[in-house]
C-alpha cells in the first residue's frame, strides 16, 4: 500500500491520532538517543578518571599489558649509527655553504687621501672665516 491509498481509507480522527502518536514518540526517540550519547560520554569520562593515579597524572601505558618507556634490547649497530650520522651531515652539515651577511663592502681610506680631504676642509673653513689657510708640509 502506498501513502495515497492509506490516506483515502483513513478517517480524520485516525490521522489526527497517528500524528499525535508520531509527535510524542518522535520526541521520546530523540530523547532516548540523546540519553544514550550522554551515557557514552559519561563512560568515557569514567574511563579517564580510572586511568588517573593518586597525583592527578594520567597513567601512560602505550598499549594495554605493556610497560611505558623505551623498548629494551633494541639498539642500533655502530655501522647503522655511522650511516645515519653521515646522512645527517650530508643534509645539514658542513657541505651547506655559509650565508654571507648582506651589506656594503667596507672600504679603507689611504693616509694620503685622508690628508687631502683634511686639507680641502681646512681651506674651505678658512675661506668662510676670511683667513688664509696655512699650507701643509
Amino acid at each position: 500500500m502506498n501513502l495515497r491509498t492509506i490516506l483515502k481509507s483513513a478517517s480524520l480522527e485516525d490521522l489526527q491520532a497517528a500524528l499525535r502518536y508520531q509527535r510524542t514518540h518522535g520526541k521520546r526517540d530523540k530523547l532516548e538517543s540523546e540519553a544514550e550519547s550522554l551515557r557514552k560520554e559519561l563512560a568515557k569520562v569514567e574511563r579517564k578518571l580510572a586511568n588517573l593515579d593518586g597525583n592527578g597524572a594520567a597513567k601512560t601505558a602505550a598499549r594495554p599489558g605493556r610497560k611505558p618507556g623505551r623498548r629494551k634490547g633494541y639498539k642500533l649497530s655502530a655501522a647503522t649509527r655511522a650511516k645515519m650520522r653521515a646522512a645527517a651531515l650530508r643534509r645539514y652539515g658542513k657541505s651547506k655553504p655559509e650565508a654571507s651577511k648582506p651589506g656594503r663592502k667596507v672600504r679603507k681610506l689611504s693616509a694620503a687621501g685622508r690628508a687631502a680631504i683634511s686639507a680641502a676642509a681646512k681651506a674651505r673653513w678658512a675661506k668662510v672665516r676670511g683667513t688664509q689657510a696655512e699650507p701643509q708640509v
